[in-house]
């Protein structure tokens, strides 16, 4: 019997040294911080906007090697921050409000492309009332031009997005936010960012409006139980999912309102 030897297949990521890809993975979130701070930053008009985005990100790293924290919670941290100051500082001017509309003026409600990545965040965004479209398949071409035609903001967790023309002369707006922050916590970064105020809830799984229906006309469709008990029912008018305020939405629901 004639026994062969079967090398082990190398993958491209396992043939990349681990110390690499940390370097590597720390550079993306820098730089999608960096962007982020330096848009927050230009709200109070500094004279070295990109001096102080600068200096943000190595109080960050300073503050994740003394502390012993992850790079990507120390950035969140000092964002966060940041983000107060900012918001204090706007406040005593009375100037504007974080999202630089005019105080007391009620914004028109944004549309939202989210990338492959953030497939959980477009479903909370639509429980908080808003429009968001998950491109779960295609590459950053396809996620411009939607953007583009559906006059939407693109949500992305890719820093290299930040370089596409497009998004850096702000013909299609854009949104980086942090691939290691949990789906609650970078709707709460996004709507504080863009100072959004929970909406009309939409359908979670496909956006469309909910429509009130009387429980008559969707008797059939209510479990017995829950029949029982609860009176008010909604439909989607995109893809005719019932709906009613059970304990799940309920939950959906609390967290909402801290965001508010």
């Amino acid at each position: 019997m004639t026994s062969r030897f079967h090398p082990r297949q190398t993958h491209a990521k396992d043939a990349i040294p681990r110390s690499h890809r940390l370097v590597f993975v720390a550079r993306r979130l820098e730089a999608g911080y960096r962007d982020k701070f330096r848009t927050l930053l230009a709200k109070v008009r500094p004279r070295r906007l990109d001096f102080g985005a600068d200096l943000l990100v190595r109080r960050a790293r300073e503050m994740g090697i003394r502390e012993g924290i992850p790079l990507g919670r120390a950035l969140a941290r000092v964002y966060e921050a940041t983000r107060v100051r900012v918001e204090k500082r706007l406040a005593l001017t009375m100037a504007c409000a974080l999202s630089g509309a005019p105080l007391g003026e009620d914004p028109v409600a944004p549309r939202f492309v989210c990338d492959a990545s953030l497939g959980g965040l477009a479903r909370w965004l639509r429980a908080a009332g808003y429009d968001a479209e998950w491109l779960e398949k295609g590459g950053p071409d396809e996620l411009l031009r939607r953007a583009r035609a559906g006059g939407a903001t693109v949500l992305t967790t890719d820093s290299r997005m930040l370089e596409r023309t497009a998004i850096r002369n702000g013909s299609i707006p854009s949104q980086w936010l942090p691939s290691d922050l949990p789906r609650i916590a970078q709707l709460k970064m996004l709507m504080r960012d863009l100072g959004l105020k929970p909406r009309t809830p939409r359908c979670m799984s496909c956006g469309g409006e909910l429509r009130m229906v009387p429980k008559d006309e969707v008797a059939d469709r209510i479990p017995p139980r829950t029949a029982r008990w609860k009176d008010e029912y909604s439909i989607c008018d995109g893809c005719g999912q019932l709906f009613w305020e059970g304990t799940h939405w309920e939950r959906i629901t609390r967290q909402l309102a801290d965001l508010a």
